[in-house]
């Protein structure tokens, strides 16, 4: 494509098509686009348009995109249609300086066009570039152009980040020193030379500095001992680290194989980064949470103190012998310093334990740990039990904190009567000012209770717990009094795991009941904390079920501190609750003898409210609750016109996909608990509106649904009854279901209960229903039975095909709070067919008496429509139970 004024024109009139509001110019520019951009030079041809100072500026804009877009796709060779060498040299020579003289938009892509250019030719195939930047950054520079100089500042930098991520490959090694030494150090020598006026390009240019000064420290030893003892050079000696433990895992490890460099490293390097510094006293004190962020949760990876430690692991990668060595010896000379003078020395003590914690070794899957620096039981024995026995809870608190670290990383490997002698002197450090303290105290006990031994049996039971309840619980919540802690998810974390392990008797439970309620009253005020939240209400959750199901008694006062927190949430809207309240409400009534009293019957018909079931979040806690209510007040159901406002919001969950199945799971409460007379009349509306949306959007979970649905009726209800109700709909469409859905999917179904129910309801049909055992209906009958044989026999995994999660674009986009299920307030699943232990035995024990009474008219049926897979399972199954098909 020759750029001249007919090209010119042509594509002016493109990119202001593409503009259009209109569709139909707007395809048709971008058809011509298309096709012209398979000609050569198109590429040069619109970077010169974009260059042209008469076109209109969004034409140019819109060019400018269309040209980086095109460079993405078309520069790389492998490409379709990529752009000649010829035209990338052209396309090379303009960009730079039209870059830097265009407007901030066009400069914008042009910016990243040049990028996309240089991740694939600098620096080999672009040599010219840096020298470019330079020239045109001191002209910037001469004219007092700050903004040019943060862009090619910025475009320096991306350039060099390409090397960070592939140090490893020597070639790359080789090319980044030959820039840095080059281009990119005088470079910023010109820019340090004004850097009085450099106020505004400040960032880039200590980002250009950082770079520089790191990759140089690879053979710069010195220059790290002294950035390692400057507590201003933070950043430079996190990098430099970095580079380090990057190329000690390289294939240049053998740079750290003398011994001379390893002791350097540990004792000039690491040792002085990991020592405890006056800004991780500050944030220890200060700032609790991001303390325990960085240094419990591992998110620290860019402090000196873990870093230096990641590279240690990256040397003992390959020399695990001498750094095992030389860090143990740097442990012991830690603690010798720490005997010497214990309260001048205390960070010499804590630099021993962070390292041992810091360099365990971590088994895949599992919370054990192991080290081989030091013996743990020893180093527990006299290293950390004498800072968990101290008496002054507040005292060197840092060294306290991290005891209970190391307390709670090894212990698994710390027996449990060792343990247990501790456990009080824990529970002690709950009662600490320090909030790091008290929380490491509460997660430490909470890890405790998740021990099991042999992956399997739990190693502290509420026998082990029981004598120090009360203390413990009472710390537990004093802890949340203290200042800066009323949210501190460590401390509910602890509570809402000794309420799952304790026995509660009624005296803990009093107070626990109301110091919940009374935090709960709190936060609702200002939800800040979602960890915090969701262990509140789920140890809400857990000390209902724990403390109400064993003495039914307490209900009552449950209710009175409950009941007004949760009406409060729903009143004051406080909508990222709601799930939590619905779901609590639930338990609740569940909780309730028949007839439920009047003040839930109120909650219920808020529950019916339609605006609260338009957010997703809500909805599985809304049917749970509903769930509780059609169980527990079936008769209090068909009052008032209730009855119908729960199938319209049947209706309305089911014919969404995101939703179908919480539609199903309020029907089938309504198929089971009401009695027929009753639902009779709304049958024929629940299955037109079930097989219209059937119709309109067939999916594999719907169907299962409705085969679980269809088969508890039968159960409940007879076989009769539900082939009429469902011709009802039309005349027929039974046997229609039945042969395009029931038989064919009957496989997909999952579940114990719903296998179950499924199975019998199938077997019923097959050896009960006139319609089946017409002699005309001997394929479907055949086919039935293939079904049944295929899900009594056939393992889950080898029946049902993973279903893929369909996002409903339905929903109106934007941010919205999501269900999270409390597992302690989950409906116990109910058997609707609790007679029957054995749905295998009851289906053969149906077909063995169908046979007996028909002989030799099934077994050449069987023989011709049941695979002969299926028919050696039959036999099979007919064997266990000495039982035969005559």
């Amino acid at each position: 494509m020759e750029f001249n004024p007919q090209t010119l024109q042509f594509l002016s009139q493109c990119f202001l098509d593409t503009l259009s509001p209109l569709p139909e110019p707007r395809r048709r520019a971008e058809k011509n686009l298309s096709d012209a951009a398979d000609t050569p030079n198109y590429g040069l041809a619109v970077l010169r348009l974009v260059a042209e100072p008469s076109v209109d500026e969004q034409i140019r804009q819109s060019a400018a995109v269309n040209f980086k877009n095109h460079l993405k796709t078309r520069w790389v060779p492998s490409s379709a249609a990529p752009i000649s060498d010829a035209e990338k040299e052209q396309i090379k020579q303009l960009i730079v300086s039209l870059m830097l003289s265009a407007s901030p938009k066009i400069q914008a892509q042009l910016s990243e066009a040049l990028a996309v250019i240089g991740n694939h030719d600098f620096p080999k195939l672009w040599p010219a570039l840096l020298p470019e930047l330079r020239s045109s950054l001191e002209k910037a520079i001469n004219v007092n152009d700050f903004a040019s100089v943060n862009g090619i500042l910025a475009t320096v930098n991306s350039l060099f980040k390409k090397f960070r991520h592939q140090y490893k490959s020597d070639p790359i090694l080789l090319d980044l020193k030959y820039c840095l030494d080059n281009f990119a150090a005088p470079l910023l020598s010109t820019v340090e030379s004004i850097s009085g006026k450099m106020s505004a390009a400040a960032g880039s240019v200590g980002s250009l500095r950082q770079l520089i000064e790191a990759q140089r420290l690879c053979s710069v030893w010195s220059l790290l001992v002294v950035a390692s003892a400057s507590p201003s050079r933070e950043r430079l000696t996190v990098t430099a680290i970095k580079f380090l433990t990057i190329v000690s895992t390289s294939v240049h490890h053998a740079l750290f194989a003398g011994d001379e460099i390893l002791q350097q490293i540990t004792q000039s390097i690491v040792i002085p980064n990991v020592m405890l510094r006056d800004e991780d006293e500050e944030l220890f004190e200060m700032n609790y949470v991001e303390f325990i962020r960085r240094d419990m949760e591992g998110s620290d990876l860019d402090t000196r103190r873990r870093i230096a430690c990641e590279l240690l692991k990256g040397i003992a990668g390959n020399y695990k012998d001498k750094i095992t060595e030389r860090v143990s010896a740097q442990i012991h000379n830690c603690l010798a310093l720490f005997a010497e003078n214990p309260a001048a020395n205390w960070k010499y003590k804590d630099c021993a334990i962070y390292l041992v914690v810091s360099l365990a070794t971590k088994k895949a899957g599992g919370a054990s740990v192991s080290t081989d620096l030091v013996d743990v039981e020893s180093f527990f024995r006299s290293v950390i039990v004498p800072e968990l026995q101290g008496q002054d809870v507040n005292a060197f608190p840092m060294l306290k904190a991290g005891a209970l670290k190391f307390f709670t990383m090894f212990r698994v490997l710390i027996p449990k009567p060792v343990a247990m002698a501790l456990l009080g002197d824990v529970v002690r450090f709950l009662s600490s000012d320090v909030n790091v303290v008290h929380s490491y105290a509460a997660s430490c006990i909470e890890k405790l209770l998740l021990v099991k031994d042999n992956g399997i049996q739990s190693r502290y039971t509420s026998l082990d717990i029981g004598p120090i309840l009360p203390v413990l619980m009472t710390n537990l919540f004093g802890a949340l009094g203290k200042p800066e802690s009323e949210e501190n998810q460590y401390i509910m974390r602890c509570i809402m795991r000794v309420l799952q392990i304790a026995d509660i008797s009624p005296e803990v439970a009093s107070p626990c009941i109301t110091g919940l309620t009374t935090v709960l009253n709190r936060v609702c005020e200002n939800p800040k904390n979602p960890v915090f939240n969701h262990c509140l209400f789920e140890a809400v959750a857990t000390l209902v079920r724990r403390a109400c199901e064993k003495n039914p008694s307490l209900v009552p006062a449950f209710e009175t501190c409950l009941l007004p927190s949760l009406q409060m949430i729903l009143a004051k809207e406080v909508t990222e609750f709601f799930p939590y309240a619905f779901q609590l409400l639930a338990q609740l009534v569940d909780l309730n003898r028949p007839p439920v009293p009047p003040h839930y019957m109120q909650i219920f018909d808020i529950l019916l409210t339609p605006d609260l079931w338009d957010k997703s979040a809500n909805v599985p806690a809304l049917v749970r609750l509903l769930q509780s209510f059609l169980q527990q007040a079936p008769n209090e159901l068909n009052s008032q016109g209730r009855l119908n406002n729960v199938l319209g919001i049947f209706n309305k969950l089911v014919n969404k996909p995101s939703t179908e199945e919480q539609g199903f799971h309020i029907l089938n409460p309504i198929i089971e608990n009401l009695g027929y007379n009753v639902i009779a009349e709304y049958m024929n509306n629940i299955w037109k509106s079930l097989f219209t949306r059937l119709h309109n959007s067939k999916t594999p979970r719907l169907v299962r649904c409705l085969i679980i649905s269809m088969s508890l009726f039968l159960v409940k209800h007879g076989i009769q009854t539900l082939i009429d109700t469902i011709n009802s709909v039309q005349a027929n469409i039974f046997h229609m279901i039945l042969e395009h859905i029931w038989i064919p999917n009957l496989k997909t179904i999952t579940g114990y209960t719903e296998v179950k129910l499924s199975a019998v309801a199938s077997a019923k049909l097959l050896c009960e229903s006139p319609l089946l055992l017409d002699p005309a209906a001997e394929k479907l009958w055949g086919n039935l039975l293939d079904s049944i044989v295929t899900l009594l026999s056939q393992p889950e995994e080898e029946r049902v095909e993973d279903e893929p999660e369909v996002p409903d674009f339905g929903e109106i986009t934007g941010y919205q709070a999501t269900f999270v299920r409390l597992h302690n307030a989950g409906k116990k699943e109910e058997d609707p067919l609790k007679e029957i232990h054995d749905p295998k035995h009851f289906s053969v024990v149906l077909l063995a008496n169908l046979s007996s009474q028909f002989r030799g008219r099934f077994p050449p049926i069987i023989t011709k429509y049941v695979s002969p897979a299926n028919q050696a399972a039959l036999l099979q199954l007919c064997s266990s139970y000495n039982l035969a098909i005559a």
